[in-house]
């Protein structure tokens, strides 16, 4: 579904990616990992459009979509969530993942509703549905976020630390919606500093370090790479 060549990005002096490729096969989820300053979030931001490649393509679906405006993008049917909070505080739960829907043109309104309504009970977030977003546990904004990104109905969902501040229950929680949504059809590339959910919930794992991909493989093989162990893991070989 998703191809990533060659893609290089430099920041001044900064080389940020240094020729990362990668493929997200439809239906399943691929990881991204590595410590920070691997260049994680800025290939995401590449693929979804808020940064332009200095070299490289990004191909969704058959499509060159390198370098196109993040809204294009979102149309063609890739949704992300966002490692910073990106939710709108003012706002109730309803009227937050009622947003993800502006890149519609649907004609009646209840159609919105409806799909914000769907998304709502799947999350199990009915019931605070016009809850101002302050009055949430952290475990209920990550899921909002996500359901901005469903409402979408996209084909690709990019998941950048997602799991990020949240505790022991909270992480099986996401990483059950994880797992249920590929088995309903959904093909995520997500982010994640936390390793056991990562190899839990992961079909295939890239490992990049200092803007070069290190490793890719199952979580069997990721587990047992000495280099990941050692840059990554922070363990001696």
């Amino acid at each position: 579904m998703l191809e990533v060549k060659n893609i290089k990005k430099a920041f001044g002096g900064l080389v940020a990616l240094k020729g990362v490729s990668l493929i997200v096969p439809v239906c399943k989820v691929v990881s991204l990992i590595g410590p920070n300053g691997a260049g994680k979030t800025t290939l995401f931001n590449i693929i979804a459009g808020t940064l332009k490649p200095d070299s490289g393509e990004v191909i969704f679906g058959g499509t060159n979509i390198t370098g196109k405006p993040p809204h294009k993008i979102c149309q063609l049917g890739i949704a992300r969530t966002f490692q910073l909070r990106n939710i709108f505080p003012n706002l109730t739960v309803f009227e937050n993942i009622y947003a993800g829907l502006l890149k519609e043109k649907i004609s009646k309104a209840d159609e919105f509703e409806q799909q914000v309504f769907d998304t709502l009970s799947y999350l199990d977030l009915t019931e605070k549905a016009n809850k101002p977003i302050s009055s949430l546990s952290p475990l209920e904004m990550k899921l909002v976020e996500l359901g901005r990104a469903l409402a979408t109905k996209p084909k690709l969902l990019l998941l950048d630390e997602l799991l990020g501040g949240l505790i022991g229950p909270e992480t099986l929680r996401v990483c059950e919606f994880v797992e249920d949504l590929r088995s309903k059809g959904y093909t995520i590339l997500q982010i994640g500093h936390e390793i056991r959910p990562v190899m839990r919930t992961s079909d295939w794992i890239y490992v990049l370090n200092e803007g070069e991909k290190i490793a890719e493989g199952t979580s069997d093989a990721i587990r047992q790479n000495d280099e990941v162990l050692k840059i990554y893991l922070e363990l001696e070989e």
